[in-house]
């Protein structure tokens, strides 16, 4: 969100008050997304029971493969609304000036490297844990159907954690992408932006410290010992990154 230095004297409390107006734009998105990725990964489970039920193993691995291509898609559909809604509140509440072509591109690229991630670590995670199944139900002699059970239920139980983690994590760092986005491309120079940590006890204590840094729109926070050029940035670890709530705010210079 926009600031002149001017106004962010002018109203006392604005940077909690962006916190939670950022906080409210993201929750029915995070709510929306753990409901859908909830749903993908119960039928996931049941269509690898099925498959393995079969004896097939190819019927496995080209299950695994379709679901790769169906998360992939709900990830692309979970980045792309919520990026350009928080682009089009900025814009809308703020200035009538827009960048769709050089949104679309940054867009892209990031959902490219995130969609990526994302993928290939919960596919690696579900074969080893799927393998961790197979080999314990040889050893224990169970049959082909229980075991078929035990690998739906394995995938149930790992969808639940990542449903909520995915959904919480991917909606916050999208949606600090876009207002980054929005910065860079309104091309105000002078435009610092400052790291916004609202201080309850969930917050990491590497985040608290951070609270009120400012940087110039093109450099980085320092964060934990990390560079980060938003909340939630991509480059940054898992430990400083997954589940973050923190915000941005963007303050350009006086105009009089």
């Amino acid at each position: 969100m926009f600031f002149n230095s001017k106004q962010l004297k002018l109203f006392k409390g604005v940077r909690e008050r962006i916190w939670y107006q950022q906080e409210r734009l993201r929750t029915p998105f995070r709510r929306q997304y753990y409901k859908v990725l909830n749903i993908y990964f119960k039928e996931f489970a049941n269509k690898i029971e099925i498959a393995y039920q079969t004896r097939s193993q190819i019927m496995l691995d080209t299950e695994l493969r379709k679901q790769k291509d169906k998360l992939k898609l709900i990830l692309n559909t979970l980045y792309r609304t919520v990026a350009f809604s928080f682009k089009d509140y900025a814009l809308g509440r703020f200035f009538s000036k827009d960048f769709d072509d050089d949104f679309e591109n940054q867009l892209r690229e990031f959902i490219a490297l995130n969609t990526g991630i994302w993928v290939a670590e919960i596919d690696e995670t579900t074969r080893k844990r799927l393998a961790k199944v197979i080999d314990n139900a040889y050893a224990n002699g169970l049959s082909t159907e229980a075991t078929g059970v035990a690998l739906r239920n394995t995938v149930i139980g790992m969808g639940v954690y990542r449903a909520n983690l995915i959904s919480r994590t991917e909606v916050h760092r999208v949606a600090s992408f876009a207002n980054e986005a929005v910065a860079e491309n309104m091309k105000i120079d002078g435009t610092v932006k400052e790291w916004v940590a609202i201080q309850d006890k969930r917050t990491r204590i590497e985040h608290s410290i951070a609270a009120g840094q400012r940087v110039p729109l093109e450099e980085f926070f320092v964060v934990g010992g990390e560079k980060l050029q938003y909340p939630g940035d991509p480059r940054g670890s898992a430990g400083n990154t997954i589940n973050c709530r923190c915000a941005a705010i963007y303050i350009t210079p006086d105009f009089l």
